[in-house]
């Protein structure tokens, strides 16, 4: 059975040693102290969804703060990703500014991400969860004045938190619409498809522990034939 060790008294007691071979154990101790903080990355939750280019840009009046959407067919398939840290495991209203919110047209090449305030609200309805998503951008006059992303959908309640979920687009006939230059860019999407993804730790592997660790032992050895050579002189 292995007992805990109680890191703190082992720290002060470095500074209480003479010992070499002490402060080489207490250097390798605070190594692995520093390595075990940075053994994992969290990463972000990431809700998307997807459908079809319903209403492309008016090629009379081209979009300006963004041209890449000049290029956006009609038919051509988009996502949205919404990447927020947390979890989403209930209807409610979520404000998520400082989250990441992307629209992409692969096809035509084009990106939005200039979003600022963010906001999911997932209501209950039923057996059914109705999902709205309102981005606005940073450009332009003001969000409410043509310069948003709204996003109206449902999904199966019990699919919240599940990938490959097929959705049914609200507020038709755009259940997506893209506004932008204060309305005069007007771009609407089908919504078809939602998947949820949970945040994954990624542990950094064993190996590559011990190689640092090993960095850090032969530090200490070096820092005391310095500091022995030194005395010596």
């Amino acid at each position: 059975m292995l007992e805990a060790v109680d890191t703190t008294a082992e720290i002060r007691s470095c500074s209480a040693s003479s010992s070499s071979a002490r402060r080489t154990a207490c250097a390798w101790l605070a190594g692995a102290l520093v390595l075990s903080a940075f053994a994992t990355t969290a990463g972000a939750d990431v809700i998307s969804f997807s459908g079809r280019i319903i209403q492309a840009q008016d090629p009379s009046t081209p979009a300006t703060n963004n041209p890449s959407l000049n290029a956006i067919q009609l038919d051509d398939p988009y996502v949205v990703m919404l990447s927020f840290t947390g979890a989403i495991t209930a209807p409610g209203a979520y404000p998520l500014t400082g989250s990441s919110l992307s629209f992409a047209d692969a096809a035509a090449g084009a990106t939005e991400t200039s979003f600022g305030l963010i906001k999911l609200t997932i209501t209950a309805n039923g057996l059914f969860d109705d999902v709205s998503l309102l981005g606005c951008l940073i450009t332009g006059t003001d969000c409410f004045v043509g310069n948003e992303l709204d996003a109206n959908f449902r999904i199966p309640a019990a699919s919240l938190n599940a990938p490959s979920v097929i959705a049914t687009g609200l507020d038709q006939p755009h259940p997506l619409d893209l506004l932008e230059d204060d309305g005069l860019t007007d771009i609407h999407g089908s919504i078809v498809a939602y998947s949820y993804v949970h945040a994954v730790a990624v542990p950094i592997p064993s190996s590559a522990l011990l190689v640092c660790a090993a960095l850090v032992v032969l530090g200490a050895h070096a820092w005391r034939r310095r500091a022995k050579t030194m005395t010596s002189a």
